[in-house]
């Protein structure tokens, strides 16, 4: 089980007050040869968007981009803690083969424990960690359309979408695994984020020749 209370409540709470002001602009990665829709926070945290032109079914990359004063972050796609997909990462500690993962959660109250979520499935594209920071580039198919006791959402062709963060320094309990516990965050953040830059026709050229290299997927 999670160790986390009151971690991603705050950002509901103060979500105004703790708003990021960044306004999203493309990014082009070198490594990948994907070009993101991206965000970098105060905090120096980036977190990127590509998407495929008009998509029929939930799919996208996120790539999270972190200095090495955080030992994880996570990506909130419904903008707030409760009912809607979690994209949480870290760096493993590896120094080669996998130096970072992303673990899918799912809170369904404030004071409750996020579970592992089995509607988004991760396929890892690539990791790195060096002194400076850690990331970690995903296709997630899952994070942009979900059911809750919230409704419907599908962030799959909209314009923008809001966002928000958490991140701490404190390293999960098992760094290597995407189940592992991890603590409460220290910062957190939201905003709303361009998606019409995410959009790319390339995106089927980038799935297929990063999924053709890896192969493997993380479920919850």
């Amino acid at each position: 089980m999670m160790r986390i209370s009151g971690a991603w409540v705050s950002v509901v709470t103060f979500a105004l007050s703790a708003s990021a002001q960044n306004g999203a602009s493309k990014y082009f990665d070198p490594i990948t040869g994907i070009t993101f829709s991206s965000v970098t926070h105060a905090n120096g945290v980036s977190y990127r968007v590509a998407l495929p032109i008009n998509a029929t079914m939930p799919d996208t990359i996120v790539q999270i981009a972190s200095p090495s004063s955080f030992a994880w972050c996570g990506l909130a796609w419904g903008g707030h803690m409760t009912n809607n997909p979690l994209s949480v990462a870290w760096s493993t500690g590896a120094t080669d083969g996998e130096r970072a993962l992303v673990s899918s959660r799912m809170a369904f109250g404030y004071y409750a424990i996020p579970q592992p979520y089995e509607g988004a499935t991760y396929t890892p594209l690539h990791t790195s960690a060096t002194a400076e920071g850690w990331s970690i580039t995903a296709r997630c198919q899952g994070c942009t359309q979900w059911s809750s006791s919230d409704g419907d959402f599908n962030l799959q062709n909209d314009e923008s979408a809001v966002l928000a963060y958490a991140c701490s320094s404190v390293a999960p309990d098992t760094p290597s695994s995407n189940s592992s516990t991890f603590n409460i965050h220290e910062q957190f953040g939201i905003w709303s984020h361009d998606l019409t830059l995410a959009r790319n026709a390339s995106y089927a050229k980038w799935v297929k020749s990063s999924a053709e290299q890896l192969g493997k997927r993380w479920v919850g």
